[in-house]
């Protein structure tokens, strides 16, 4: 059969049929899906319709390879651990929506506060949880991020109230948990309105973060004493590291099963620099890159490590 002049090649129509499924989930165009494969849009078009020419094998290659790195993505970030410290967000995020309270959940990047915060909301579907943005921290950026969780398009009435005013009649008496990650990009005056907010309200309010949160609380005195509850989750490293070894095996397991056996303590040793879990995480995926390629090809050891350097997890951090 021919198409234009030029002979029909064979194709993978399993292989095919993915690269529709995935472009109908993603719900990109024709030039977006050929941008991300690395082709051009005339080659993937004809490819979608069942009717390739040209190099097909190289096309499939590239498309396989794609659609087997954004399926690993995928998996990876749904990854989810049960460690003390997710367990222990999760208890003071009950409490402090019991409670209906402020509540702040303090601790060392990495050692799993924003998993607990994603699986708790996923949960809890009242919740509302946002991540505070860098530079992006002040009472009208937070308005904006609940107003992004509240019922739109406003009605008529609804617009004729301030953006503010909408928000808090829209919550008062709800008692729905407000969870905001990295809390410690909040402004001062962010802080302050979210206190103002509980009040009006009765909505608690969880804020997660890293320990540079407390210097700004720890600095107002009134501030400090309208937090109800304060967790920090870094005593637990200090006093008993093995749910942290526990947890790195855990994440070896699941993201590179066949290496786990191999890279067992080297993994344990990541888990335990600055960042953790995170920088863990960050090294696998970079070493599984790496043990594809002929320098690491079938050295899962050497690629772990060679990965360790490229994320800059230097021996001058330990």
């Amino acid at each position: 059969m021919e198409a234009n002049g030029k002979a029909l090649a064979r194709f993978d129509e399993g292989l095919r049929a993915r690269l529709q499924a995935y472009k109908e989930s993603e719900g990109i165009v024709l030039k977006v899906l050929a941008s991300r494969i690395g082709s051009n849009e005339a080659a993937v078009s004809r490819y979608l319709e069942g009717k390739p020419t040209g190099d097909v094998a190289k096309l499939e290659a590239k498309i396989l390879d794609h659609l087997d790195a954004d399926s690993r993505r995928r998996t990876w970030n749904e990854m989810y651990f049960s460690t003390r410290a997710v367990d222990t967000c999760r208890l003071v995020f009950d409490i402090i929506r019991e409670s209906g309270d402020i509540g702040l959940i303090h601790g060392p990047a990495g050692i799993g506060k924003t998993t607990a915060c994603k699986a708790y909301a996923r949960d809890h579907r009242t919740v509302i949880f946002f991540t505070a943005m860098q530079g992006r921290g002040s009472c009208w950026d937070i308005i904006k991020s609940i107003c992004a969780h509240l019922p739109t398009p406003r009605s008529e009435d609804d617009k004729r109230l301030k953006k503010v005013d909408w928000v808090m009649q829209k919550l008062a008496g709800s008692g729905r948990l407000v969870i905001i990650d990295n809390a410690q990009r909040i402004s001062v005056g962010g802080l302050r309105w979210l206190m103002d907010f509980n009040d009006t309200t009765g909505c608690p309010v969880a804020l997660v973060g890293n320990p540079e949160v407390m210097d700004k609380i720890r600095d107002n005195d009134q501030m400090s004493s309208r937090i109800g509850f304060k967790q920090d989750i870094s005593e637990m490293i200090e006093e008993d590291k093995t749910w942290l070894d526990e947890a790195a095996a855990a994440m070896v397991k699941q993201m590179w099963p066949q290496a786990a056996k191999d890279i067992r303590l080297l993994a344990r040793e990541a888990a335990h620099r600055p960042g953790h879990l995170r920088t863990l995480n960050k090294q696998l995926r970079i070493a599984i890159r790496l043990s594809e390629t002929t320098m690491c090809k079938g050295q899962t050891d050497g690629a772990f490590v060679a990965a360790r350097s490229l994320i800059g997890a230097t021996s001058e951090e330990d």
